[in-house]
């Protein structure tokens, strides 16, 4: 029988490995209730888009914004020094993962589940949908919203897939002697078993809680604009932690996953700020 202590201390080592993203959902709080006094004036009409119909039936952005802000930076350049500080603790990760007390901890279990779903079938369907129920509603910031969503994911899942392919490192599960260090350039098209750098769970998740964040802040949609995004960060905090429970990653890879998938959200967000009536938006979001 697994004790109270281990309990906690498997608890505590889960939430380590998150903390990036717990960080950065705490800073969310913080900024929201900031906010909560001047949101009923700065808010305007649930579900408006920033995007809005211009005369010729298209759709236009009230300013351009390409470049990145300094809460761009902050995360990126957090995630990026993180990335390089934990490649050093690799195998002391995967090692925390094969304890009993780890695979055994039913609160973890549960957690690892949430995180699963949140990284794969969670973050794949919830842009469509959203974009799906935007247009059937007539909503067009719900639809705005889910389209985004879906170009970010879509980009991050892309992208990690090449980098799987070509870097070919061995998962924790399988890799002799718990070597962090087992490469085989291209194995990634072999097997799945050398598909672990980057993490795709952790790039998806991460694509879409910046996405759906940044996307709720613009519209000023009361309600998800406050509690959204440390919710949708969580979650992204919660799916990192469960792949290197699961010993599928290592943690390295799970931050890189992470780093990746905010980019891709940030290359979407910016490049629609300088392109407002694009062919995407034309095609997608136009009636």
């Amino acid at each position: 029988m697994i004790g109270a202590g281990r309990v906690r201390r498997a608890a505590c080592l889960f939430a380590v490995i998150a903390a990036p993203w717990t960080a950065i959902a705490a800073q969310e709080l913080v900024a929201a209730v900031a906010r909560v006094p001047s949101l009923a004036e700065a808010a305007g009409p649930v579900g408006v888009s920033p995007r809005v119909r211009a005369s010729d039936g298209g759709l236009r952005a009230p300013r351009a914004d390409p470049g990145l802000r300094r809460a761009d930076l902050w995360k990126l350049g957090g995630l990026a020094a993180l990335a390089g500080v934990v490649a050093t603790a690799d195998r002391r990760g995967a090692a925390w993962a094969r304890r009993e007390s780890v695979q055994g901890n039913d609160v973890l279990r549960v957690l690892s589940d949430v995180g699963d779903a949140a990284g794969s079938y969670g973050a794949i369907g919830i842009g469509p949908a959203a974009w799906l129920l935007g247009r059937v509603r007539g909503d067009s910031g719900t639809a705005v919203l889910g389209l985004r969503t879906t170009e970010a994911v879509a980009i991050s899942g892309v992208t990690i897939g090449v980098i799987k392919a070509i870097a070919g490192r061995s998962r924790p599960y399988a890799s002799a002697g718990n070597s962090p260090t087992r490469w085989d350039l291209f194995g990634g098209l072999r097997s799945d078993s050398t598909r672990s750098f980057a993490s795709g769970h952790s790039a998806l998740s991460a694509a879409a809680a910046v996405t759906l964040a940044a996307e709720w802040r613009r519209q000023g949609a009361s309600g998800w604009k406050t509690v959204g995004p440390p919710l949708v960060y969580a979650l992204a905090g919660v799916t990192a932690g469960s792949r290197v429970r699961d010993r599928q990653h290592w943690l390295s890879d799970v931050v890189t996953g992470s780093a990746v998938g905010m980019l891709s959200a940030l290359v979407v967000r910016r490049w629609h700020d300088v392109h407002p009536n694009s062919r995407i938006d034309r095609t997608f979001l136009v009636r």
